[in-house]
């Protein structure tokens, strides 16, 4: 399916790429020069969008569902490096360079997503250079932003580390309701503390403390209320 199916059925200008900070700063010409080199592809809860042996060079723009992005540990456990949902994207540094070949993403729920390919996208920048520089600086910013997260990992407490993903979560996967933010939680216990570096019984002392301590509720394994008073 490429992106002029999907703009036939979106109100205008909600297509995947005016949600996505990397191609804000294009004209309405650039941007509708990217959109033609968009296909859709859909995956299935559990699929693997990419693996080591299924390496794509593409940006990824997540349309529909959720994803994880993981990076295998040098003891072979996983650690979640991300987890996107609708609007966001990953792979931007496939366009310019490569994809790392260790990378593996899966999808957590059936999910649509839009790629452009890099050999199409780069055939794209021998035309319109400009576009280039206005991708780049998009990328810096978010760079060191990343950055401020490695640091902040190393000087936060695991204490406020915990809280902050669930603050996080909330953000991204919560509703709002009368007692507080609901949050249906994307990841598994064990699965948040991949995310972190630290262990599961960690996660389970830290969220039972916030519940004690009546900041959160827990409700079964995958939903958390975070309490607003």
């Amino acid at each position: 399916m490429t992106c002029q199916t999907c703009l036939q059925s979106q109100p205008k200008g909600s297509t995947c790429l005016r949600r996505v900070p990397l191609f804000m700063p294009l004209s309405t010409e650039e941007m509708s020069e990217v959109q033609r080199l968009i296909v859709q592809r859909e995956y299935k809860k559990g699929e693997f969008i990419i693996h080591p042996l299924k390496v794509m060079q593409c940006l990824f723009i997540i349309n529909k569902g959720k994803v994880k992005v993981i990076r295998p540990n040098s003891d072979g456990k996983e650690q979640i490096l991300y987890v996107l949902t609708v609007g966001e994207f990953f792979g931007e540094q496939a366009l310019f360079g490569r994809i790392s070949e260790d990378i593996i993403v899966e999808a957590l729920e059936d999910s649509g997503i839009c790629t452009i390919s890099k050999a199409q996208f780069q055939a794209l920048l021998q035309k319109m250079p400009q576009i280039a520089l206005k991708m780049i600086e998009v990328m810096s910013v978010r760079l060191s932003k990343m950055e401020e997260l490695v640091e902040s990992l190393g000087i936060n407490s695991v204490d406020k580390r915990v809280f902050d993903l669930i603050e996080e979560f909330s953000l991204k996967f919560g509703r709002k309701t009368e007692q507080g933010i609901l949050i249906q939680l994307p990841l598994s216990r064990e699965e948040m503390a991949n995310h972190l570096g630290i262990t599961r019984e960690t996660i389970s002392r830290k969220l039972a403390k916030y519940q004690d301590e009546g900041r959160i509720k827990l409700i079964g394994h995958k939903q958390i209320l975070l309490i607003r008073k």
